[in-house]
C-alpha cells in the first residue's frame, strides 16, 4: 500500500477553470473572487464580514491586534486558551504582545474544558479562545455563559472546524470575531490563506486597514480595484486614501487565484464534508470492537462535527505505548501525527517552564494521542488497510498480553 497521508488537497475542474478565469482577466493581486469567497464564507459560518489574509495565525493575529485597539489592551492582559491546540493559537497572543493563560481541556472532545475556565480568570483575563479542536467544536452554550458573565471577548479558532455546528447552529457565529485557515490539508483549501470573520462594521475596516499595511481606504471596492474603475472615496483627502497609513500594520494579503480556489472548494463543501463524514463513520465502526483499548472520536448528537482528522487516544490502562504503536503504524506506510502537543514543545519549555504536569488531560492526550487521516481523498481500501493495521498491532498486544 502507497502511503496514506492525513491530509488532502482536492483540485477539479471546477477549481482549475476559476484559476484560468483569474489568470486570464490578469488579475493576481484581489479582485471578484477574493470578493465573493469572503462574502459567502462568512455567510456560512453566520457572520457579515470576511476578511482573507495569508494564513489562519494572521488571522488570529489581526484578530487580538483589532481587539487590542478598540478596547485598549496592554501588556498585562491577559487571553485564554487550551493545553491542545496548534502552536499557532498561542503565538498569536504572543505576537499582539498579550499574556497567555492555559486551560486544560476535556478528556473526551479535546477541547478547552469549561469547569476549568473560571479557575484562570483574573481582573486582566479579557478574552477567550475557544478551538475546536481536530474538527470537535467546543462547548461553546457553557462558554458564551462564562463569557457574558465576566465581560470576556471570545475570539473563536476554527481552523480545523470549517461547517461544524453545534445544536445547528454553525461554529464561527459564536465569537465577536472568529478565524479559520485554508492552509493545504484544511477541510477547504486555497493552498495557503485564511480568513477573519465579524459582523461588527468597525472591527472589519481595522481588519481590512491592517491586513494591507495599515491603510486609511478599507472600502471593498478600492481593495479589489480592477484598475477600470476608481472608488469616488479614494481622492476626498490630500493623499490617496490607499496610500494613506493610519496604523501599524502588516502585509497578510493574498491574492485572486486563492480566492479563485477558495471559492471553488466553498461550491463543493457539501461533497467535500459528506466525504469525511463518510469516511470518519467507516473507521469508527471499523475500530470499536477495539474501544477497550483505545478511544475514538465519539461526539454528542447535538454536535456536527467535521472530521479535519482522525483522533486516537490509547488508553493508559493497556500498557500500549504511543511510540512503538506509531512507528508500527507509519512501517505500514500509514501517516501519523501527534494530537497538537503544546506545553512540552522546547520554546514553551523555554518561555513558560515544565508545566505540562500542571495539565494533567493534556500531559494524557500528549503521551498516548495521535491522528490519522479521514479526509476525502481516501478509497474505501485505504480504509480497510488502516482499520486492518490497526487492528492487527492490537490483536497482537491484547493476544501477548493474555498469555502473559
Amino acid at each position: 500500500m502507497e502511503k496514506i497521508g492525513v491530509g488532502f488537497a482536492s483540485v477539479t475542474d471546477i477549481e482549475k477553470k476559476y484559476v484560468m478565469d483569474a489568470l486570464d482577466d490578469e488579475r493576481l493581486s484581489q479582485g471578484k473572487y477574493v470578493q465573493k469567497f469572503e462574502r459567502e464564507f462568512a455567510l456560512v459560518h453566520g457572520q457579515k464580514y470576511g476578511v482573507m489574509c495569508n494564513s489562519g495565525t494572521s488571522a488570529l493575529h489581526l484578530a487580538l491586534e483589532t481587539l487590542k485597539e478598540v478596547d485598549g489592551w496592554d501588556e498585562n492582559t491577559e487571553v485564554i486558551v487550551p493545553t491542545i491546540t496548534f502552536i499557532a493559537t498561542s503565538n498569536s497572543v504572543l505576537h499582539t504582545g498579550l499574556k497567555v493563560v492555559f486551560v486544560d481541556v476535556e478528556p473526551d472532545t479535546y477541547n478547552m474544558d469549561p469547569k476549568e475556565i473560571e479557575k484562570h480568570i483574573t481582573d486582566n483575563t479579557k478574552c477567550i479562545i475557544p478551538v475546536h479542536t481536530f474538527g470537535m467544536p467546543c462547548n461553546m452554550n457553557a462558554i458564551m455563559e462564562i463569557a457574558k458573565k465576566h465581560n470576556l471577548r471570545v475570539v473563536e479558532d476554527c481552523a480545523e472546524a470549517h461547517f461544524a455546528k453545534v445544536d445547528d447552529k454553525p461554529v464561527g457565529s459564536f465569537g465577536v470575531i472568529t478565524c479559520f485557515s485554508t492552509y493545504v490539508a484544511h477541510t477547504i483549501t486555497t493552498g495557503i490563506g485564511g480568513v477573519v470573520c465579524t459582523s461588527d462594521k468597525n472591527y472589519m475596516e481595522i481588519l481590512r486597514s491592517l491586513v494591507a499595511h495599515g491603510r486609511a481606504c478599507t472600502c471593498e471596492r478600492c481593495v479589489a480595484s480592477d484598475g477600470k474603475t476608481v472608488c469616488p472615496k479614494r481622492m476626498q483627502s490630500d493623499l490617496d486614501r490607499r496610500f494613506t497609513f493610519i496604523r501599524i500594520g502588516y502585509s497578510y494579503r493574498v491574492g485572486e487565484i486563492e480566492g479563485a480556489l477558495g471559492l471553488a472548494q466553498l461550491e463543493r463543501k457539501d461533497e467535500i464534508m459528506g466525504k469525511r463524514h463518510e469516511n470518519a463513520n467507516y473507521l469508527i465502526n471499523g475500530l470499536e470492537k477495539y474501544e477497550n483499548l483505545i478511544q475514538l472520536p465519539r461526539h454528542p448528537e447535538n454536535i456536527e462535527h467535521t472530521y479535519m482528522m482522525f483522533p486516537i487516544v490509547i488508553k493508559s490502562s493497556t500498557g500500549i505505548t504511543m511510540k512503538e504503536f506509531v512507528k508500527y503504524l507509519e512501517k505500514c506506510n500509514i501517516e501519523t501525527r501527534p494530537m497538537l502537543p503544546l506545553l512540552n514543545q522546547p520554546i514553551y519549555i523555554e518561555l513558560f517552564g515544565d508545566i505540562e504536569k500542571d495539565y494533567p488531560v493534556a500531559e494524557y492526550i500528549d503521551h498516548y494521542g495521535f491522528y490519522i487521516g479521514c479526509h476525502h481523498g481516501l478509497t474505501i481500501e485505504q480504509l480497510d488497510y488502516q482499520i486492518e493495521m490497526i487492528g492487527k498491532y492490537l490483536d497482537a498486544y491484547a493476544n501477548e498480553k493474555g498469555d502473559k
